[in-house]
């Protein structure tokens, strides 16, 4: 009998798994107008994160940053650990990120049908694959029927599909979402919407999702990045920040709120004390 041979290895020597998506300390002044600054946020592989915020906050900026529209001009960004952008170092371009990008225009090419719009980021297969693949996610998506219409013959939500489609054809480490729902009506919105995280969590490709809506960010989101002038003011789960806020602006993005004013920190024998407003979240 051979003895058994056993290691022991401690918890700090094993590495983390990277992060899909890494920024570290991204700040981006425009018209010298900061905008974006020093934000750090995360997100894991096959994670759904979601950052809302007022219009002009500074989320769409933030988007661009990781996709690569715009180049960094403080910080680092990193895709599964490895640094794509960084001041006074290679920019890597967009279309050599391997990310999925889908905008609130869904800008299918005009004079292409469903499916070739469809097998458009697909060049590197060959033909019968590339027609598989775009047919896999557009029957995911509910388009499989349209494969040989053209886009004028499409309603807004069934372009947002394939454009959807588009994007997640050729299974990007990253998917980065601009508002994608915000044209559609309520009713297809919500149904779209549910098909859209399905195909993502199917696939398990990070995401992240610019929003002003947070209905839509506690439906979609793993996690919540809350932004504000620039920052975030909060992260977690969506259960933390609707019953575990840190700022009172938290609690008013995300419900409807009672606002009380009164007296409060009178002494005795006294008339000092101070007027202060008090908000109530109104929540069933």
């Amino acid at each position: 009998m051979g003895e058994r041979m056993t290691a022991t290895v401690s918890l700090s020597e094993v590495a983390a798994p990277a992060s899909a998506l890494s920024l570290r300390d991204v700040q981006h002044t425009c018209a010298a107008n900061k905008v974006v600054k020093g934000i750090d946020p995360d997100i894991a592989q096959g994670e759904v994160v979601c950052l809302p915020g007022p219009s002009g906050c500074g989320k769409t900026t933030l988007l661009r940053i990781a996709a690569g529209l715009e180049v960094v001009q403080e910080g680092t960004v990193s895709l599964e650990g490895q640094a794509i952008a960084a001041p006074g170092k290679r920019h890597v371009p967009p279309e050599k990120r391997n990310v999925g990008l889908a905008f609130q225009d869904s800008a299918l090419f005009p004079h292409l049908s469903v499916l070739e719009n469809g097998t458009f980021g697909l060049k590197h297969l060959p033909s019968s694959q590339r027609r598989e693949r775009a047919l896999e996610l557009l029957t995911q998506l509910g388009m499989a029927d349209y494969a040989d219409t053209y886009p004028h013959m499409l309603s807004g939500g069934q372009q947002q599909r394939v454009a959807l489609a588009r994007a997640l054809a050729p299974t990007p480490k990253l998917m980065l979402l601009d508002e994608p729902f915000s044209s559609l009506d309520a009713r297809l919105r919500a149904r779209i919407r549910d098909d859209t995280l399905h195909v993502l969590k199917k696939l398990g490709s990070a995401t992240l999702l610019v929003t002003h809506d947070p209905e839509e960010a506690m439906f979609m989101a793993d996690r919540i990045a809350l932004m504000r002038d620039g920052k975030i003011v909060q992260t977690g789960t969506p259960r933390e920040l609707y019953c575990a806020p840190v700022d009172p602006f938290v609690v008013t993005f995300f419900g409807e709120v009672n606002e009380l004013e009164g007296m409060v920190g009178r002494r005795r024998g006294t008339n000092a004390g101070r007027r202060h407003r008090c908000q109530l979240a109104a929540r069933g």
